[in-house]
């Protein structure tokens, strides 16, 4: 927001909008998605932790933070960057770095600067924060922790936090933007992201059921135990869902449930193991995925190898298989064939024979097996599960080959296969199943329906294939396109004439709070420009200074004053405009 020059708000409202979009353009459907801004989300933040604070959960102490001297502000960790002493990527923020993942701390960076002004003149000042004493409560989370059957990593990683012992952390900072902090003599201060944000699972469920004009409701969700809280996010995240969070709650004193299952995964990488990042132009991102293939793919591939056990690194050959071999290949084919052979020999009904018991049983075992994955939070499990019963499904009907043996149980048992498929397949990618029940006549249904025959079922209409094949190759090249818009050629570079020129003279325009008229030798030739940095330079600062310049730009007349050419400046919030670091001729060329 502060690069941008605009408030935290105007940006919370605009990122939330597309995050809106993109979850609708994946088909994810969510009661209420709403943002920490709410007024209902600070009103229950507030509450909850004046009932910490209440509790003796919360104390204050006084430390020192870093703090620029450059800007005159405190710095949260990620707002200091400087160069990763891992893998030298010269951009790594104070808490992670984006190259390589690896979680730091602000003193580990080489030659830090501040993220807003770019100074280097970071100190350690003094200043009183508010913290959770997480130490106090460690007792309590340890016996909260064995209570529940959390799964592989997320148990192991959060008993041995607990056991090295935990420390209280902060939940307040210097800064503008966010919750006031409630406690007496934190006046500008707010309550930092991480230690509200989880809190905002609670205070969405508040706004939903207010929302409705049903109150109190928001209550049968977090207290008793005739619920059951499942969270899904990646392994980052664990102690803040493990530990953090429940201890906000425990603090609270008002008997919350706490969270049941906690569904972590490993990080789905690019390819060769390189971090996504959308700064860096590594990966595909949500928004460009939408513009190259529709969302049924990108579901069927991001779930079948969802990263529950390691890391995954994302390649176009698994992409290439897992969409075309197994989902297109398997799965759309066999339901669309089983459908059209209904459709073409037998007019559009199921033969009325019960199905085979073989494959009843089959169904069962695969219905069991896919809800228990998936009440475990493994839902890459529970796909291949359901992938694997298409494959069953080929296998058999290949094997009864009822075109030549007439057989009407096989038909009537294929037919029960595809509807199985299509029922179990819905939470993984709802537009595919919603396409086959559509044709198949089958209305409201739940999980289970998936159990029950289909004989004498009437199609609604004339099958056609659900999916359509893939082109990698194309897709491949399409991707490398989209990642190429904005980039410009050496060619297309050099194009560009850049001078350094001495700004010879600066007028005023009238009416233009933000704009003057230079005047600027280029060595060759004078030149005008209109440049909008009043606000930053006065025209005694600016007279005699070198700068650098667009020299071959087209004219343009703005404000009714022609303009020739452009001088160059750095903007972070802040405006400065680039000039040489020693003594040049003007007209020099900038290379």
């Amino acid at each position: 927001a502060h690069k941008r020059g605009i408030s935290p708000k105007e940006l919370v409202e605009e990122v939330h909008q597309k995050i809106v979009e993109i979850l609708r353009g994946f088909e994810i459907a969510i009661d209420n998605y709403t943002i920490t801004e709410s007024p209902v989300h600070y009103e229950f933040v507030t509450r909850i932790y004046k009932q910490m604070e209440r509790n003796g959960y919360i104390f204050s102490r006084e430390e020192e933070r870093a703090y620029c001297n450059g800007c005159k502000r405190f710095l949260a960790d990620r707002f200091i960057t400087g160069t990763c002493p891992f893998c030298g990527y010269p951009n790594a923020l104070g808490n992670q770095c984006e190259a390589c993942g690896r979680l730091l701390e602000p003193e580990q960076l080489i030659d830090p600067r501040c993220a807003f002004c770019g100074s280097t003149n970071i100190v350690r000042k003094k200043t009183r924060h508010w913290y959770l004493d997480l130490e106090k409560l460690a007792p309590k989370l340890l016996e909260y922790v064995r209570s529940r059957d959390f799964r592989g990593n997320v148990k192991l990683f959060t008993e041995r936090m607990i056991e090295a012992g935990l420390k209280p952390r902060a939940v307040t900072r210097d800064i503008s933007w966010g919750i006031p902090a409630p406690f007496a003599g934190a006046e500008g201060k707010v309550i930092y992201v991480w230690a509200e944000a989880a809190l905002g699972y609670v205070s969405a469920t508040i706004e939903y059921f207010r929302r409705k004009g049903e109150e109190e409701r928001w209550r049968d969700f977090w207290f008793g135990d005739e619920v059951w809280q499942v969270y899904t996010q990646a392994k980052d995240n664990i102690p803040f869902h493990t530990l953090f969070f429940p201890a906000q709650l425990i603090a609270s004193g008002q008997g919350y449930h706490l969270p049941d299952q906690i569904a972590a995964t490993e990080y789905l990488n690019w390819i060769g193991g390189e971090a996504f990042s959308k700064s860096r132009r590594v990966g595909i991102y949500a928004d460009e995925a939408l513009e190259l293939l529709p969302p049924v793919y990108w579901r069927f591939y991001l779930l079948y190898h969802r990263p529950e056990t390691a890391d995954v690194n994302f390649s176009w050959e698994d992409f290439d298989r897992t969409i075309n071999a197994v989902f297109v290949n398997n799965i759309a084919n066999f339901v669309h064939r089983v459908l059209s052979f209904v459709w073409s020999r037998f007019g559009g009904r199921v033969p009325e024979v019960p199905t085979e018991g073989a494959v009843r049983n089959k169904i069962q075992r695969v219905y069991d097996r896919t809800v228990e994955w998936v009440e475990e939070g493994s839902l890459a499990a529970a796909l291949k599960e359901v992938a694997g019963l298409s494959v069953f499904g080929n296998e058999y009907f290949q094997h009864k080959a009822p075109w030549e043996t007439g057989d009407e149980e096989a038909v009537a048992s294929a037919a029960h296969l595809a509807k199985a498929i299509a029922i179990m397949l819905e939470p993984f990618v709802p537009s595919f199943s919603a396409r086959i029940l559509e044709v198949m006549g089958i209305g409201p249904h739940g999980l289970a329906d998936a159990l029950r025959g289909v004989e004498g079922l009437e199609l609604t209409k004339k099958p056609v294939p659900p999916l359509e094949h893939v082109d990698v190759e194309d897709l491949k090249q399409r991707y490398r396109k989209m990642k190429e818009e904005g980039l410009v050629t050496i060619e297309e570079f050099q194009k560009l004439d850049l001078v350094v020129g001495r700004i010879v003279s600066v007028e005023e325009i009238p009416g233009a709070d933000k704009l003057y008229k230079l005047l600027l030798d280029l060595g060759d030739r004078r030149a005008q420009a209109v440049a909008g940095i009043k606000k930053h330079y006065t025209p005694e600062e600016l007279r005699g200074k070198l700068v650098a310049v667009v020299a071959n730009l087209r004219p343009a007349t703005i404000r009714g004053v022609k303009s020739e050419c452009m001088i160059l400046a750095a903007t972070d919030g802040t405006l400065a405009v680039l000039t040489p670091d020693r003594e040049v001729q003007p007209g020099t060329k900038i290379r």
